[in-house]
């Protein structure tokens, strides 16, 4: 599994070399408080605080919010984020995913931001997520419009 996972992330996440790209790279621990409906449901809240790095050069911490639900294996999310940098600048986005329980592929999409985040807004981005435990490795790889 982890290595079928690695070779999806990989071929989702190559794009053109010609183009032009904005990479993120999220480290957190997360918490969830869950509820269990059946042995087959489960819905939680969903938060997690970390750090990142992106392409171009910053860096930051992160707060996210959201929610999991949870069929059988199959994992629904759905989180909002506060991304600061170095300098004080932030954006918000957004992340949702369907896949199996602890890994998998979603669409991360800028949905606000401040200072050189602005031009960044509506921006939707491909990322691969994987956990261990509590801890998670996230990394999305955006394509930029000229």
């Amino acid at each position: 599994m982890k290595y079928i996972l690695i070779i999806l992330m990989s071929l989702f996440l190559v794009g053109n070399v010609n183009a032009k790209e904005y990479i993120f790279n999220g480290y957190g621990i997360s918490k969830q408080n869950a509820i269990e409906v059946s042995d087959n449901f489960k819905f939680s809240s969903y938060t997690s605080e970390g750090m990142w790095d992106d392409s171009s050069g910053d860096y930051g911490n992160e707060k996210c919010l959201g929610y999991v639900k949870q069929i059988n294996k199959k994992v629904e999310l759905e989180v909002i984020c506060e991304n600061i940098n170095q300098d004080d600048e932030i954006f918000w986005n957004s992340r949702t995913r369907k896949s199996d329980k602890g890994a998998g592929i979603g669409q991360m999409k800028i949905l606000n931001g401040t200072g050189k985040y602005k031009k960044l807004i509506g921006m939707v981005c491909p990322y691969g997520v994987n956990y261990k435990k509590h801890y998670g490795w996230l990394k999305a790889k955006c394509k930029i419009e000229n």
